[in-house]
């Protein structure tokens, strides 16, 4: 991975472009400290879905678990509740 200041990415991003499209992610830096990163889209795709998938996860462990004493519902149950909700 290369890392560039961010004025250099200004002045040759096009050649920056072309490294990124070849497959290599580009750290970009201002004032010395890295503070982004040029990925190719199909590397930032995916790492944007393992992001959100995390989040997503951390989401679910947050919510409060059933209470024992809820009953046992079938498919058929929820959706007739779901539908009765619905406006």
């Amino acid at each position: 991975m290369k890392t560039l200041s961010s004025a250099e990415v200004q002045n040759r991003f096009g050649s920056i472009a072309n490294i990124v499209k070849g497959g290599e992610p580009v750290a970009v830096t201002q004032y010395g400290t890295p503070t982004m990163m040029i990925l190719p889209y199909a590397m930032a795709t995916e790492a944007l879905r393992d992001y959100k998938a995390r989040q997503w996860v951390q989401f679910m462990d947050a919510m409060p678990s059933a209470s024992p004493e809820a009953p046992e519902l079938t498919p058929e149950q929820l959706n007739e509740l779901v539908h009765e909700l619905r406006p």
